[in-house]
């Protein structure tokens, strides 16, 4: 039997998982209450957002397939979030939350139809919130971000960083995974990582491990122990490592990899002022997916020589 709005309820929640690349309704959900416990502002520009992107499908007619699976809503959630984690809460910031949701479902139906060898990740998020930002720099809004930023580092003394309790690190490291979603809430990390089980056991358990490696690759990097603390090396390998477990089973050494890449490149828009939002996730994942079909032509042009010999 089918409820009223049953479909229009399965697209939203179903945005909301695949922003970690999952599938489940259930997933989703709890995505959405994990950011509520950290913030409803948030949680209220990702709904508004989802609801951009689904107009948006349905104005131009976009395949109700991707629309229910969630592949346009998920990069607009994210502006949504982003939107207010630079910005307080405005009618300015509703109007870009629209706008850039809009804007995020446009360039992920380019990429599906023009690029589809490309996986599209997050990368019209990316775009989207690069060109939201710049008009938040043109037009002289209010940086929120750096505030909230600087809110948390002061609550972070050096006593806490060094020496590390175990439940200081486990905090560091559901930070982690909750900066996914750019939240900086050790409980909403715990939220998502309960979420992710609905969806894949492994799936949880790669996110915690990630986010650990990224923990302790910056700290041992020497890197900001403050914004390790926060999480924000970390987020980018777990999504790396959600991609990975399904598209390249039991190659842990290439996880392993990306996920190390995705802590430098966190790293090297830090040191060029760029927000880096999950670029380092798209260009890591991109890098090891494109050294494999090298490897695999090159094996294929050596094979072909040997039987030619």
């Amino acid at each position: 039997m089918n409820y009223p709005f049953e479909h229009f309820t399965k697209s939203i929640l179903s945005s909301s998982a695949q922003i970690m690349l999952q599938a489940s309704s259930v997933t989703g959900l709890l995505f959405l209450i994990g950011i509520g416990i950290n913030s409803a502002t948030m949680l209220l520009g990702c709904l508004l957002a989802i609801l951009s992107s689904l107009a948006t499908t349905k104005l131009f007619h976009y395949d109700s397939v991707y629309v229910n699976k969630g592949l346009y809503g998920f990069n607009a959630a994210l502006v949504g979030i982003a939107v207010f984690y630079f910005i307080p809460l405005s009618v300015s910031a509703l109007f870009l939350v629209v706008i850039g949701a809009a804007l995020s479902t446009l360039l992920m139906h380019l990429m599906i139809t023009k690029m589809p060898s490309i996986p599209a990740l997050t990368t019209p998020f990316i775009l989207s919130t690069w060109t939201i930002i710049l008009i938040i720099d043109y037009s002289g809004l209010v940086i929120a971000s750096q505030a909230n930023q600087e809110s948390i580092v002061a609550a972070i003394t050096l006593s806490s960083i060094e020496p590390w309790t175990l439940i200081e690190l486990l905090h560091s490291v559901l930070r982690g995974v909750g900066q996914v979603m750019l939240q900086d809430s050790w409980l909403t990390g715990a939220v998502f990582c309960v979420a992710l089980l609905f969806g894949s056991y492994k799936a949880a358990v790669w996110a915690v491990l990630a986010a650990l490696i990224g923990l302790l690759v910056a700290i041992s990097l020497g890197l900001t122990q403050e914004k390790a603390v926060m999480g924000l090396y970390g987020f980018n390998g777990c999504l790396v490592a959600i991609a990975f477990i399904d598209r390249y089973p039991n190659k842990y050494c290439l996880t392993l990899f990306a996920i190390l890449l995705s802590v430098l490149l966190t790293r090297a828009f830090e040191m060029i002022t760029v927000p880096a939002l999950t670029a380092p996730f798209v260009i890591s994942t991109w890098f090891v997916i494109g050294l494999i079909k090298v490897k695999s032509i090159f094996d294929k042009e050596r094979k072909t020589c040997q039987n030619l010999l």
